[in-house]
């Protein structure tokens, strides 16, 4: 049975323009296709979530009214527009934000996809890795960063 070993008491493993992120589990289950190459293969699934709060709240409303504003835009300038739409403020903050997985082995992971923020889950991520843990190893670290640089806090997970 998989359990958490250690983590920080709150699980808040990063903080991102004011934004606090949350470690919310592992699971081992096979990559989804949408993470192209390493599809249908056994991996490990990282899950993240921003702490909710006025910071949250905020962005998330300032990209409702940025939402209408372009829909009403498109509608004058037509379906053909070039404009692109400002990007999910959880994807704004997630995307700067990277994890090291590590375990007793020394197996090198690597993160294959995964996915970020959507309707209903604008401040949750889901990041997948390949490979799959080896049968033996008896352990996974995972060590969290924002920009490059080290949060200072890791999470491990028993196999």
């Amino acid at each position: 049975m998989n359990a958490i070993t250690y983590a920080p008491q709150d699980l808040v493993v990063a903080t991102c323009d004011n934004i606090d992120i949350r470690f919310a589990g592992v699971t081992f289950e096979n990559a989804p296709s949408t993470v192209g190459i390493g599809a249908g293969e056994p991996g490990i699934q990282l899950y993240l979530n921003g702490v909710r709060g006025q910071e949250t709240m905020d962005r998330d409303s300032q990209f409702q009214q940025d939402l209408q504003e372009w829909a009403e835009r498109r509608k004058t300038a037509g379906p053909d527009s070039n404009e692109n739409l400002s990007k999910m403020p959880g994807v704004v903050v997630f995307e700067r934000i990277t994890t090291q997985v590590t375990d007793d082995l020394g197996t090198e992971y690597r993160r294959a996809g995964g996915q970020v923020a959507g309707g209903g889950t604008e401040w949750d991520a889901t990041w997948f890795y390949l490979p799959a843990p080896p049968l033996n190893a008896r352990s996974l670290r995972f060590d969290f960063s924002v920009d490059g640089q080290s949060t200072g806090k890791h999470c491990e997970v028993s196999l």
